[in-house]
């Protein structure tokens, strides 16, 4: 309602000009008449006072006989009635009663009677009042409306502008709550159509990586050992073992040197070959921005609060701090996103805990849950590619979530960690950015 009090402002500055337009316009235009009136009461008693008192009567008649005055003073200045009385006692004094105006005719100095003028009654009063109640009236209704699109159309959209990009981006988004919106219903159905298409094609293509990485190692890792022997046999060609004699001969030994080469540049081809596929599995570039710790929470409980009160999963949000951080704020809700998720499927939903706080050392983020604990021999890899622990084997995933948290934390300069809470009985992972 803030951020659009500058337009109701100006709605109301705007309906007050308009206001008071319509008040100088049906005044002038009351003033007008009053005059056009004047001017025909004046005429006319002219014209009778110069007939004189005899004729006064006929002239009179002739004059409501031939006037044409709705064309020269307009339609409503015309008089309904015009009476001639004789009233020798008048002094000459305009007198206005029940809606009529008395004019005194004068012959030589003296009164001679009286003129009667019936006009409509005015109601400039009535009109101004009527208008400016109809402007209050557009006024309420324009406001009204203002606020009918801000809760019905632009409140949702706002709600719903970020969820193309985190799509774009391959961020894990829950489906959008189902709408009868006449606005946004269709187009809710649709980003869901979309999600569950990417979402579908995602995994797939997790799929496909995994498999192609595990080619790729497997390749690798068999190369490897006829690498190594082809290393030994050089060494053994540059010792001599190999000749009658057992002496080591300068050729040979420039010979094991160029092998014992190309199988050293065989080895970096393969290591550097197993570092690409694992490094392409998950893109992210760091874009530092300033923000506050407390929107870090108040993301995680617009993305998961309704969902978990529908699994009936407590989350609690304790911010311990609201300090300014410069720093990727994308990167930092996708790694939180990443333990959120597991702890939904791996927690036994008894709650979900996020601690975030800054210390003396940097800022820190940490999900805990209790259920299915990760062995302490595992621990070591949960943040490895393609890796699932022995409590993954019924639950759905790839083994990329933990991995993308690592590498988004390396990017941003810091680190993550899990460990088991002996106190609480808890599983932690935390990410640490440093100052």
């Amino acid at each position: 309602m803030r951020k659009y009090a500058g337009k109701y402002l100006l709605l109301l500055i705007i309906c007050v000009l308009l206001g008071a337009g319509v008040f100088v316009y049906l005044e002038k235009k009351d003033n007008v008449s009053t005059g056009r009136r004047q001017t025909l009461m004046n005429r006319v008693s002219y014209d009778l006072a110069s007939a004189g008192e005899d004729s006064m009567d006929i002239k009179l008649e002739e004059i409501l006989r031939t006037n044409n005055w709705e064309e020269e003073y307009g339609k409503e200045n015309v008089p309904s009635d015009v009476r001639l009385v004789e009233d020798p006692g008048t002094d000459g004094v305009n007198v206005i009663a029940d809606h009529s105006t008395v004019i005194s005719i004068s012959c030589d100095g003296e009164s001679c009677g009286l003129l009667v003028f019936t006009f409509e009654e005015h109601k400039v009063t009535e009109d101004i009042l009527l208008c400016e109640l109809l402007i209050a009236v557009v006024f309420i209704v324009a406001c009204v409306f203002f606020i009918y699109i801000d809760r019905k159309v632009i409140r949702p959209f706002n709600e719903l502008a970020d969820y193309p990009e985190r799509i774009a981006k391959n961020e894990n988004a829950d489906q959008l709550p189902e709408s009868k919106n006449r606005y946004f219903g269709k187009y809710i159905w649709g980003m869901n159509m979309l999600r569950d298409r990417l979402s579908g094609d995602t995994r797939k293509l997790r799929k496909l990586e995994k498999e192609q990485l595990t080619l790729v190692s497997t390749i690798a890792h068999g190369i490897k050992t006829p690498v190594a022997n082809i290393k030994l046999y050089s060494e053994a060609i540059r010792s001599g073992l190999f000749r009658e004699d057992g002496v080591p001969d300068k050729k040979d030994s420039e010979v094991a040197d160029k092998i014992e080469k190309n199988a050293d540049d065989i080895t970096k081809l393969l290591k550097d070959l197993l570092d690409s596929a694992s490094k392409g599995v998950v893109v992210f570039e760091p874009s530092t921005e300033a923000f506050y710790l407390t929107e870090i929470g108040e993301f995680i409980k617009r993305e998961y609060e309704n969902r978990l009160k529908v699994l009936r999963i407590p989350l609690n949000i304790d911010q311990r701090s609201n300090v300014m951080i410069n720093s990727d704020k994308t990167g930092i809700t996708r790694i939180l996103t990443q333990f959120m998720e597991n702890a939904v499927k791996y927690g036994d939903g008894s709650g979900i805990n996020v601690i975030i706080e800054k210390n003396e050392d940097g800022y820190s983020f940490s999900v805990r849950d209790k259920g299915s604990r990760i062995p302490d021999s595992e621990i070591p890899y949960v943040f490895n590619s393609f890796w699932r622990g022995s409590n993954a084997a019924d639950v759905e995933g790839n083994g990329l979530g933990l991995y993308e948290a690592s590498f988004i934390a390396l990017k941003l300069g810091g680190d993550v960690s899990c460990r088991f809470i002996e106190e609480t009985g808890e599983m932690e992972f935390e990410v640490f950015l440093p100052l």
